[in-house]
């Protein structure tokens, strides 16, 4: 056999692991020659069009996986800013997903601001970058991820944002432009896919995305935001990425959705069962985590159901006997797959004498009582001045990814050094090799 046809067979067989009826469009005829994708991504309209028989199924997806060979040939150092996966499987932390999206800064020349441009896909188990994506033009910053990383699917929110110069070498990022929403694929042996732009509908220029996640099969996007208009209602809205339906949920006159700190999206979180979605809110001082039942009728948040309610730590009136409870650190809660449990990085702190106990707490997600806290570690003399975070929940949040301080840290004046880690249990590993929270600017997605 030549080097070609095995390299033939074997990207024929990496690329049949990504077909999914899903991914098998209908076959269409009477096309007018010369038709393409139209500015939304979506082909034109044909005269005629009709469905592949079933018996027909097997060739269908035989045939998408020779009509996509020539680009999977041509992936590997054809595309520009990309840089292609490894060759051969990367170890696997067991439990874990395979990869995760990193956003690292880059700017201009020295005393200038940067921004987030580049996503860097990781291999979890050493962190080593197997490729590097850059925002098609008009955008040049990816600003959000959405992960739905057992399957491999990861959605970027992107944007084009400009620097405004000022006197003594200062300056500040406009965000010009609508927020635009881009795939990239990672199959089961490594294969990163092209960028391809989602056929569904921009945020327009001035827009706040606050939160963004896929459903855990990668069918279902969520995008929590706020509409650029002073006054107008933040909203949810979902797409259903296979068919481009979409359903939306306000709140008038409420207030926005409660974005999470490291910039990861997970101000909204799915359960498995593709139609309860958590939202986060600050109301009246408090922090409060929502259900939304996305399958029951009506457009509106307010229908949803308070399952979590906590104060800050960083706001006043909190101690009750001087001592503040399980208050919420990071803005962040995010909801198990299995919908039992909301999982947050708390702080419970006394202040005579003064002591701060930081972990990770479940909490019931029908009652809003504690489960258990995972974790537990203390500050003495000192209120922490760093925060933790839960980054990613297994299916009944056994195992986290968390943002966590350094083994060993002593918390002077209330800083303390922060890493990526793995919590099975009440075990903490620091995981192989990841850079440190301040050298990205945002929070890894899985």
């Amino acid at each position: 056999m030549s080097m070609l046809e095995d390299r033939v067979r074997r990207v024929l067989r990496e690329t049949a692991e990504e077909i999914t009826p899903l991914d098998v469009p209908p076959l269409r005829l009477g096309q007018a020659a010369g038709g393409g994708p139209g500015g939304n991504g979506r082909l034109p309209h044909a005269r005629w069009a009709i469905s592949w028989p079933g018996w027909l199924t097997p060739l269908a997806a035989a045939a998408a996986v020779v009509a996509v060979l020539a680009a999977s040939l041509a992936l590997t150092g054809a595309l520009s800013g990309h840089r292609p996966a490894h060759r051969g499987l990367p170890p696997r932390l067991p439990g874990l997903p395979r990869y995760y999206l990193a956003l690292a800064s880059t700017g201009g020349r020295a005393g200038q601001p940067s921004w987030r441009q580049q996503a860097e896909v990781r291999v979890t188990a050493t962190s080593q970058t197997v490729a590097t994506l850059v925002p098609p033009r008009p955008d040049n910053a990816f600003i959000m991820v959405a992960a739905a990383g057992w399957v491999g699917r990861y959605v970027l929110a992107a944007q084009r944002i400009v620097i405004i110069h000022r006197k003594h070498h200062l300056g500040i990022a406009e965000r010009d432009s609508a927020i635009r929403f881009y795939q990239v694929r990672i199959s089961s042996s490594g294969r990163v896919s092209a960028l391809h732009r989602l056929a569904i509908p921009e945020l327009p220029a001035g827009s706040g995305l606050d939160g963004l996640t896929l459903t855990p099969d990668g069918r279902r996007l969520a995008v929590a935001s706020q509409p650029p208009r002073p006054g107008d209602d933040p909203q949810i809205r979902v797409d259903t990425l296979a068919t481009g339906a979409q359903r939306v949920w306000t709140w008038p006159g409420g207030q926005p959705i409660q974005d999470a700190a490291g910039g990861t999206g997970t101000a909204v979180s799915w359960a498995a069962d593709d139609r309860t979605l958590a939202f986060q809110r600050w109301v009246d001082g408090y922090f409060q985590v929502r259900l939304l039942d996305t399958a029951a009728p009506g457009s509106s948040l307010a229908a949803s159901r308070v399952a979590l309610r906590l104060k800050w730590d960083g706001s006043g009136n909190r101690f009750r006997h001087g001592r503040a409870v399980n208050d919420v650190q990071s803005f962040a809660a995010l909801l198990t797959p299995d919908g039992s449990k909301i999982v947050a990085a708390t702080d419970t702190q006394t202040q005579r004498p003064l002591t701060a106990d930081l972990g990770f707490t479940e909490f019931s997600a029908r009652t809003g009582q504690v489960i258990a806290t995972r974790d537990r570690w203390r500050l003495t003399g000192h209120l922490p001045q760093e925060i933790q975070g839960v980054l990613w929940s297994n299916a009944d949040g056994s195992t986290l990814l968390v943002v966590s301080h350094w083994p060993g840290a002593t918390g002077s004046q209330g800083n303390f050094g922060l890493q990526f880690g793995v919590l099975r249990g009440n075990r903490y590993t620091p995981l192989p090799g990841a850079p440190r929270p301040g050298q990205l600017s945002a929070w890894p997605s899985w």
